[in-house]
């Protein structure tokens, strides 16, 4: 049973490690691309990339450009002076590297500030002058006296101040090294080249806004749990399987129905064969003697069980065995006073119907007075009555 958890327990984390290993380069796979996009909304119809953006990643990079609508679109990659110089003092946005893995970092870049110039009718700072040909009196003329530009109303003047933005295009200029243009959308592909080198993104037309950019770069991902995930769980199947077989394969019994798990060798003695042993002879029947080339292993109830049938079996031949057991021609003596059950008399030897010698007839009265409880050698003639034999030694002295 135990093996069996095991071999379960081995086939589960086998198959987990397989499963992670795999999912490891197909589902938690990073993508082979890294694609980042700017977010840009300041003032301005262009962005700009700092140098080194480009190849931030790797050194190919597709870019791509959007706008709403059919707004035109223009990529153009020059160097850092070309594109600075284009763009001049205008407000425009500044991609400066990348902010996450799909965000591009950008930040306003307003135009600088006009010099202050004293209006018409302010007076001048202490210690300066009045302007050549202005006096002070005019110079000190009221708000109130100013009067709006000739020809011009106040609400034509606010019009102008809400003039529509309009991009220019910078396509065409023999500053750039690549450049793309379309309507909506633009597109490029630039592979790095030694020295510092910028994007430029233009929205053109009137009511322009500055579009978005998309930088994607090719990367190689690498999948370091695969492998070792695969190959591990493989180990750990194989493991599983082969003790799951292990654990299933029938066992081998003994004759008595006892596992052979702690068996002990039973070898039979090198003298003992079938026919050549008495106590072979007084074993039961059903009892084959083992052969001196045969080992059979045997388990430790098998051998508690045979060395109870031997010992049974030496106790029923000991029962068998007659309790005394005499030679040819020997007389057993039975004791005076010994009680024994009653049976047929022995019947009287005359002596002067069978002659012998003499010392051969002085033998055998010895013997017979020792059956009768006489002692041998005595004068006294007449013979004690007969005691009653016993069976077994009458059959025995009658051999």
């Amino acid at each position: 049973m135990l093996q069996r958890i095991i071999a379960a327990l081995l086939l589960v984390g086998g198959l987990v490690a397989v499963g992670l290993g795999v999912a490891s380069a197909t589902v938690w796979r990073d993508s082979d691309t890294v694609v980042a996009t700017t977010a840009y909304t300041g003032d301005g119809t262009v962005l700009v990339t700092a140098p080194g953006v480009l190849d931030l990643v790797a050194e190919d990079v597709t870019i791509r450009a959007t706008a709403p609508g059919e707004q035109q679109v223009t990529l153009a990659i020059g160097r850092e002076a070309d594109v600075t110089g284009w763009v001049g003092e205008d407000p425009h946005g500044l991609v400066t590297g990348l902010s996450d893995w799909d965000a591009l970092a950008t930040r306003a870049v307003d135009a600088p500030a006009a010099e202050d110039e004293p209006a018409e009718g302010e007076t001048p700072a202490d210690g300066e002058s009045p302007a050549e040909g202005e006096s002070p009196a005019d110079a000190e003329a009221p708000a109130d006296a100013e009067s709006p530009a000739e020809g011009e109303t106040p609400a034509e003047g606010d019009a102008a101040a809400e003039a529509p933005v309009v991009g220019v295009d910078p396509a065409g200029s023999d500053m750039w090294l690549e450049e793309a243009t379309g309507a909506g959308s633009a597109s490029l592909r630039w592979s790095d080249q030694p020295g510092r080198w910028q994007l430029l993104a233009a929205g053109v037309g009137e009511d322009a806004v500055a579009p978005t950019v998309e930088l994607s770069w090719p990367r190689q991902v690498e999948t370091p749990f695969l492998w070792p995930g695969v190959i591990g769980g493989a180990v750990l199947i194989l493991l599983g399987l082969g003790i799951g077989a292990a654990s299933l394969r029938p066992r081998r019994r003994g004759p008595s129905g006892g596992t052979t798990t702690s068996a002990t060798p039973a070898v039979a003695p090198a003298g003992t064969t079938a026919g050549t042993s008495s106590d072979d002879a007084d074993a039961p029947d059903g009892e084959v003697p083992t052969d001196t080339a045969q080992v059979r292993m045997l388990t430790r109830r098998e051998l508690r069980e045979r060395e109870e049938a031997d010992r049974l079996a030496q106790q029923q031949a000991r029962a068998q065995k007659p309790r005394r057991a005499w030679l040819t021609g020997q007389i057993p003596i039975v004791a005076r006073g010994e009680r024994r059950p009653r049976t047929a008399a022995q019947p009287t030897v005359d002596a002067s119907a069978h002659p012998t010698t003499e010392d051969s007839a002085s033998t055998r009265a010895d013997a017979w007075r020792r059956a009768w409880g006489f002692t041998p050698g005595s004068d006294e003639s007449a013979p004690a009555p007969a005691p009653e034999s016993d069976p077994d030694e009458t059959k025995d002295s009658t051999r």
